[in-house]
């Protein structure tokens, strides 16, 4: 193969791999993929769940919305709630503007979070969340279709597992496509900051 091919082939692959920009925190719990502005890197597409009262639920019944998409467990301790509570929030603090968003709850490990388990779940955070579940394949695909990566993690002393996760919570338009995302630990101020400006701009 010519030399020239094969540098662009490499340069291409170190490329996107700082695009996608994975790091793990200190305690391993969720990794984050930084913003992703990359155009051949497709983030995105409509799925359908069943939410925490067994109805199901299509992303697509919110075009016409900002919807946020997020990833997690319930058994999460930490980075979890921490995204949930600050969008929670962050959507209280929108007042009238808060119809104007959307937000789903994509659970990365449904063998153990039920439809009942995220019924209990929900009542921690604002209530219009929408909690999501279902069979392996069908949470897999649309884990494939947002770049998500879940994989169990035994800790040492422990009886039970944890989720290794991507973090991140994507912001998508009102015709269901890509804008941005923002880290778990986003403040609720920069939040709202962010969904105010996303509104202006839609």
């Amino acid at each position: 193969m010519n030399r020239l091919v094969v540098s662009a082939v490499i340069g291409s692959a170190i490329g996107l791999g700082i695009v996608l920009g994975i790091y793990k925190f200190q305690e391993p719990t969720a990794i984050v993929y930084k913003d992703v502005t990359d155009p051949v890197v497709v983030i995105g597409g409509d799925f359908a769940l069943k939410d925490q009262f067994g109805k199901k639920r299509s992303t697509a019944e919110f075009r016409g919305k900002i919807l946020l998409v997020y990833f997690g467990y319930t058994y999460c301790p930490d980075v979890c709630p921490m995204a949930l509570e600050h969008i929670s929030k962050a959507l209280k603090s929108l007042k009238r503007d808060r119809d104007k968003i959307a937000v789903v709850f994509v659970s990365v490990d449904p063998d153990r979070d039920t439809t009942d388990v995220l019924k209990i779940y929900s009542e921690n955070f604002d209530r219009n969340i929408i909690m999501l579940t279902g069979a392996q394949d069908d949470v897999q695909k649309a884990m494939k279709q947002y770049k998500v990566y879940a994989k169990k993690e035994m800790k040492e002393g422990m009886s039970d597992y944890l989720m290794n996760h991507t973090s991140v919570v994507y912001v998508m338009d009102r015709n269901g496509g890509y804008l941005s995302s923002f880290a778990h630990s986003t403040p609720p101020e920069e939040i709202r900051s962010i969904l105010l400006k996303v509104l202006l701009s839609a």
